[in-house]
């Protein structure tokens, strides 16, 4: 296909800018890369027919005219070596079409000429700007360069070595005057890549990083003289059609509703990050059917941290274990897990009654460093979190860490929006009505984002809050129920406690906007997002309470989440449903136990072997001990399915979901009831 291409376009190409390249003589045209090879990795100098590598990967697109090169934004460039280079004259031209896919996490040169006489670099910036630099001047664009679309960069260094600067036909920019030269410190050329690590601007100027051109390159050409240049700049701008970029946007799985459920779902984000992967492992999304639409996905570009997907697409993370910057390399967490090396996830359990996931991940550091690692084991902080999920929509994340150092600070919950490329914090997050918060006691308030102060992330919501919903510009938005319990928190106080974030934390955006996380394949610490041309993540509150357990060292947190459509005072029946079980007493038949599991959300009942008869049960629900959906796991279960009464009245279809599960000790029956009461309830199994 892209060879038709080619020769589909070659009569157009020729007749519509020969007449620009025709006025150059051999002497003065050094290199012309058309980049119409269509595959491979190799490009040929069309000018001597000198041909170049490009490595280690690249694709191709349709061009200007043919085919452009399109770079992997990682690792693809082309190196000249300085045996084929072109020779410069006092005064030279490049000209070049770039369409950036994302702006670079620093500087990178989309030409770095470091030999001869004079050493010169085209880079775009962080920001989008093109710079040209050579000796003492450097030529910075006033605007950024468009994404997704082709832009025509044309630069000159005259007979009077002066530098001149043209994007899309037009001269604008600013210029700056080095103290001193640019040195040449490579006889060769390097073409969409820094040849050496470069300092990333915006917080991790401490671990410099390669960078690499993301988007597609056509139609270069160096040149001596300036007679291109002069040429460029009286054209008027070509509209031309814009590259055929592959969608970029966060996967959560199929489009169609899915069935309640934990799926094993391969989720590709785009072809180019997905190569850079060393894994088939399939990713874990959560559905709870049609009527619930939002879902929770487990994707290895956020190291599998799991993270509710509203129906309308937005995402958001409760966070995960982080510790101090003990290993020197940023915070402890598994946001610092570039290439989940340290975290995996699976399924434990998938019946209609209910689904578990299991995540495990290590809060390391950038540099893949344990935090309070044992110098004779090797070990250092593991996390576990183990995820019930009920037809409902709710699941109880139930997180397990071990650490020898409990009594250092940590943290783990935070709403963190994750933002898809395109996205800034304003496009889903509304000022004025940020979350609503309530407490056991029913007390409740919204609040908004307080703009005029110092950045901050303790200001206070209500006391003892311990229900949030977080609103995402959505019907359906995350909420979150912690444990209430009594006994000192993370902070140092009493029970639970969420804070609130509020003031100007970025020059980009009013709230925290920052693009080190997710999918970034970078060693990066922290980096504050100056445009929306990748995925980023925010942040609006954090959370705090007592552990459900301490052992040695060992520390169980818990919470209630999902997604609802209404406001935070609205879900305490929910909230007391979980935290004020109501008493289960077996009034008769082969069943011992009935102990309520809050870890689980559920009451285990344990079955006497080789006994027959109905099992009765009373669920002594009350308005401060409500019932709000209730499943009951039955161990050592040996006998057909059962049929379900509720106070000796049959059920109605889909109020109850069966679930069997043959484990090494037994079978167990799972129950589901979609049972809400404030008033006594007789269940029997028949």
């Amino acid at each position: 296909m892209l060879r038709t291409i080619i020769i589909c376009t070659a009569l157009l190409f020729f007749s519509g800018s020969m007449h620009v390249l025709g006025r150059l003589t051999v002497e003065e045209k050094l290199l012309y890369l058309s980049f119409n090879e269509g595959e491979g990795l190799t490009v040929h100098n069309d000018v001597n027919h000198d041909a170049m590598c490009v490595s280690p990967s690249c694709d191709w697109i349709q061009g200007i005219t043919g085919t452009a090169l399109l770079f992997n934004g990682f690792t693809t460039r082309i190196i000249i070596p300085s045996g084929k280079a072109p020779k410069l004259n006092d005064a030279f031209t490049v000209d070049l079409y770039f369409a950036p896919a994302s702006y670079p996490k620093s500087s990178c040169p989309i030409i770095y000429n470091h030999r001869g006489s004079h050493p010169f670099s085209i880079e775009i910036d962080v920001h989008g700007m093109v710079a040209f630099t050579i000796g003492n001047q450097r030529l910075i664009s006033r605007n950024p360069l468009p994404l997704t679309a082709w832009n025509r960069i044309t630069c000159c260094f005259d007979s009077q070595h002066q530098a001149h600067l043209a994007v899309n036909h037009q001269e604008d920019y600013v210029t700056e005057h080095l103290r001193e030269p640019v040195k040449a410190d490579s006889a060769e050329i390097w073409i969409g890549r820094t040849p050496a690590r470069v300092a990333c601007p915006y917080e991790n100027k401490e671990i410099p990083i390669f960078c690499s051109l993301d988007g597609a390159l056509d139609e270069m050409t160096i040149s001596n003289g300036t007679a291109l240049y002069d040429h460029v700049v009286r054209q008027k701008r070509v509209s031309h059609e814009p590259p055929p970029f592959e969608q970029r946007r966060l996967p959560s799985g199929p489009d169609k509703p899915l069935a309640f459920g934990s799926w094993y779902i391969p989720l590709k984000y785009y072809k180019q990050w997905d190569e850079q992967w060393r894994s088939e492992t399939p990713d874990v999304v959560v559905g709870f059917g049609e009527s619930l639409p939002y879902r929770v996905v487990f994707w290895k570009g956020i190291s599998y941290a799991p993270c509710f997907v509203t129906e309308k697409g937005n995402w958001m993370s409760n966070e995960f274990i982080e510790r101090k910057k003990v290993t020197n390399w940023g915070c402890c967490e598994n946001m610092s897990d570039k290439h989940a090396d340290f975290s995996s996830v699976r399924i434990l359990e998938n019946t209609p009654a209910r689904t578990v996931v299991h995540w495990r991940n290590a809060p390391v550091g950038v540099n893949q460093k344990f935090p309070y690692e044992d110098p004779e084991t090797g070990w250092g902080d593991w996390s576990e979190e183990t995820y019930y999920f009920y037809p409902d929509g709710t699941g109880v994340r139930k997180m397990v860490v071990w650490s020898s150092r409990l009594d250092e600070w940590y943290e783990w919950c935070q709403s963190l929006q994750v933002l898809h490329p395109g996205q800034r914090p304003e496009d889903i997050l509304d000022s004025t009505r940020i979350m609503s918060v309530a407490n056991m006691d029913g007390q409740s308030q919204v609040f908004g984002w307080e703009y005029n102060s110092k950045p901050t992330q303790h200001l206070p919501s209500i006391p003892q809050a311990n229900i949030q919903v977080t609103y995402m510009n959505s019907t359906w938005n995350p909420f979150l129920i912690l444990d209430d319990r009594a006994g000192e928190n993370e902070r140092g106080h009493q029970g639970p406690e969420i804070t609130r974030y509020a003031g100007k934390w970025s020059d980009y955006s009013g709230f925290p906007w920052r693009n080190h996380w997710p999918v970034t394949q970078d060693l990066v610490i922290g980096r504050y997002a100056v445009s929306a041309d990748g995925p980023a993540h925010t942040y609006t509150a954090t959370q705090y309470n007592a552990p459900y357990a301490v052992e040695e060292g060992k520390m169980t947190k818990l919470m209630l989440c999902g997604c609802t459509d209404q406001d935070a005072g609205q879900l305490l029946p929910l909230a007391k449903s979980w935290l004020r079980a109501p008493r289960l007493t077996v009034l008769s038949g082969p069943c011992q136990g009935g102990q309520y599991d809050q870890t689980q959300r559920a009451y285990t009942l344990c079955c006497d072997s080789d006994s027959t008869g109905d099992i009765r049960l009373l669920i002594d629900a009350s308005a401060d001990s409500p019932l709000q959906g209730i499943c009951l796991i039955f161990t050592n279960w040996t006998k057909e399915e059962p049929t379900i009464r509720i106070n000796g009245l049959p059920t109605s279809p889909g109020s109850v979901r069966i679930g069997h599960l043959s484990q090494y000790d037994g079978n167990r029956l799972l129950l589901w009831l979609n049972l809400h009461a404030t008033t006594p309830q007789t269940i029997t199994l028949h």
